[in-house]
């Protein structure tokens, strides 16, 4: 197997394996300057009393009230309304000599909610295997989690929905070399924006965004998801790259057009979006998709700009 598809096998069992468990956990990456989150599980919302995708896309130290320091001898403690939760760090690398990413993870008792017990394949029942029964959270937070397939903020299909669609397609594309493309859009400052207006006026913006994206969608085939806390995606195949960028300009019109007033923002005196594009024509010999991953990593390089943005301002090359 090609090592650059053994390290997306390596992330995708990474992942699988903590969600399975019952201590919090996130991923953050150790290149990015703001020390961003890619990932966290399903404990780690619970504890914390936010849902996975509100945490993803989040830096480190917007979550805490002390900056994330991986040379510090105390753990690290994300605010929480449910009690102390402490996270200690280590590396994971890419290469030897150098951290990509720190994971951080506690002890499966240092973090639970209130739990109690239920009967095996309850609806909406997040099991956990820590102590000899089967439990599930409090009945808020199941009502709030819903599935880990759908975004509780918004209703739209969250993280894990697009990466099931997105891997069937890939084979599709692959057996019908068909190009397969993802737009990522960022919400540009939202956590300024949040900063100013509350959690109720920011998930509202949230749910005007993803409703503005959804409804622009042109076919059945193409699909729209929050991928994390500021930013969302679309997946759309057999579309030549001028399509694509073309969606994605007016994706970014419409939401200026939304006049969705932010006062903080250094861009515009309404809210705007960042976007980027990963797009490819699947090699007979490729095996699993990264296109979601590349065009994350892009426009969280890029610079955020008031109005449509264009490919070249934001590193978007497509193809």
């Amino acid at each position: 197997m090609p090592s650059n598809s053994l390290k997306k096998l390596n992330r995708h069992l990474l992942r699988q394996a903590l969600d399975a468990v019952s201590a919090p956990a996130l991923i953050i990456d150790a290149q990015h300057r703001d020390r961003q989150v890619v990932y966290a599980n399903a404990a780690l919302g619970q504890a914390i009393g936010l849902h996975p995708n509100e945490i993803i896309g989040r830096s480190a130290d917007s979550l805490a009230d002390s900056a994330f320091d991986p040379a510090s001898p105390e753990p690290w403690r994300p605010r929480s309304s449910r009690g102390a939760v402490e996270l200690r760090p280590a590396p994971l690398y890419d290469q030897p000599g150098k951290a990509s990413y720190w994971l951080l993870t506690a002890p499966a008792s240092a973090a639970a909610p209130a739990m109690r017990p239920v009967a095996s394949g309850s609806a909406g029942a997040t099991p956990s295997m820590a102590g000899t029964g089967v439990f599930m959270a409090t009945d808020v937070w199941a009502r709030g989690l819903r599935d880990d397939r759908t975004d509780a903020a918004t209703g739209i299909p969250g993280r894990n929905a697009l990466l099931e669609v997105l891997l069937r397609d890939w084979s599709v594309a692959r057996r019908e070399q068909q190009r397969l493309s993802v737009i990522v859009f960022r919400i540009d400052a939202l956590e300024s924006y949040h900063q100013l207006f509350g959690r109720h006026a920011t998930e509202a913006l949230l749910r005007k965004v993803a409703h503005s994206i959804a409804n622009s969608l042109q076919r059945a085939a193409d699909y729209c998801a929050r991928v994390g806390h500021d930013r969302f995606a679309v997946l759309i195949g057999g579309a030549e790259e001028e399509r694509v960028v073309a969606f994605a300009e007016r994706i970014a019109q419409r939401v200026r057009d939304l006049a969705l007033h932010h006062p903080r923002s250094q861009l515009a005196r309404y809210v705007t979006v960042s976007w980027s594009v990963a797009s490819e024509i699947p090699s007979a010999t490729a095996e699993e998709p990264g296109l979601l991953e590349d065009a994350e990593a892009r426009v969280s390089g890029s610079v955020p700009r008031e109005g449509p943005a264009r490919p070249d301002d934001l590193n978007a090359d497509v193809g």
